[in-house]
């Protein structure tokens, strides 16, 4: 199985400043939101009973989630410095 999703060029349609402004920040509060459902999920499993390396494998790959997440978001908004408005 492969994570990758080829990006295809388009011709994209000349947006206002301000609406691609607005898309961005959307894009960027909808990963912040799965960052933290994320951090939630990761706490639950960590509460789990049961065989101790699956648990932690599965937390592990949860916080790489959460990791790849947050990279998306720096990504996004050029390091956190990006002030869409």
């Amino acid at each position: 199985m492969s994570n990758i999703i080829p990006l295809v060029p388009r011709l994209k349609q000349a947006k206002p400043a301000a609406s691609e402004a607005e898309e961005r920040a959307a894009l960027a509060a909808d990963l912040i939101d799965l960052i933290e459902r994320v951090r939630d999920v990761t706490e639950h499993v960590a509460a789990l009973s049961g065989p101790p390396l699956q648990i932690q494998q599965t937390a592990q790959h949860l916080l790489d989630a959460g990791t790849a997440l947050e990279r998306a978001v720096e990504s996004l908004t050029e390091n956190g410095e990006w002030v869409p408005f």
